[in-house]
């Protein structure tokens, strides 16, 4: 390696020598020239190699930086698109809401659930308004869609509690909503809703609906709670056992009306 640098170094040398000398750079320079031509047009591509590999750098930087700028105007659009989606949600609720307020219910608060336990046994919901707001223990709750969640059981500065329709203490007064027939709408033992007391002397339709009667005091009359879904006419019971379908998807509730 050092005797390839020495030869270099001796051609640079000769070559300094030929153009200080007037003369020898006629005969003489055109023999070191093809001696040592090579050797420029090795250094010369390397040199255009060098400089290729740092543009191609510069290029990747330019395009990582590009990227990045892209993927942050993009997360911007996806947050911008977001919440305007959820101002729709709540600008859907509102209109809800005023189309309730103009019917016979006298509202009381709209609200926001916080908090939930629907699969255990205690069926609750937690909303984001209190005493600080008016709401009193005995408020009934219902969904945006006018069905029946349930009532308030505690209350508190700025949160309630509110026990689900589904609660295994939860019993409601309510009515078929086509032959006027009355029972009472309780928790079946395998977690869903069913309506106890109606005679096998009924005539029931599936998918009609069941609403409250307004018969216990506590909720108010024709609030629907869900529709038939099934029917049990055993011979053995005096009584038809009806499984509901409720109204409303409590895993999805997302917003409730508290009316008087």
């Amino acid at each position: 390696m050092k005797k390839i640098f020495l030869i270099l170094f001796i051609l640079i040398i000769v070559l300094v020598v030929i153009n200080l000398i007037p003369g020898l750079n006629k005969g003489l320079g055109n023999f070191v020239y093809k001696i040592f031509s090579p050797f420029t047009r090795l250094f010369s591509g390397i040199g255009r190699g060098i400089a290729n590999f740092f543009q191609m750098l510069i290029s990747i930087g330019s395009l990582n930086k590009e990227n990045i700028e892209l993927r942050q105007k993009n997360l911007a659009l996806e947050t911008e698109i977001t919440q305007l989606k959820e101002i729709k949600k709540e600008n859907d609720f509102l209109r809800q809401t005023l189309e309730i307020s103009k019917t016979e219910y006298s509202i009381e608060e709209v609200a926001m659930v916080v908090g939930k336990d629907i699969q255990g046994i205690q069926d609750w919901i937690l909303i984001n308004k209190g005493d600080n707001d008016g709401i009193q223990e005995g408020m009934v709750v219902i969904s945006p869609e006018k069905a029946l969640v349930g009532r308030i059981i505690e209350v508190s500065g700025g949160f309630s509690k509110a026990m689900l329709i589904s609660h295994k203490d939860s019993t409601i007064s309510a009515i078929l909503e086509g032959n006027r027939v009355e029972g009472l709408v309780k928790k079946s033992e395998k977690g869903g809703l069913f309506m106890d007391f109606i005679p096998n002397t009924e005539k029931i339709e599936i998918n009609e609906k069941v609403i409250t009667s307004g018969m216990d005091n506590l909720y108010s009359r024709g609030i629907i709670i869900g529709t038939i879904e099934s029917i049990d006419p055993s011979d053995n019971q005096i009584f038809q056992k009806i499984i509901i379908s409720p109204a409303i998807n409590f895993s999805r509730l997302e917003n409730v009306i508290i009316i008087k």
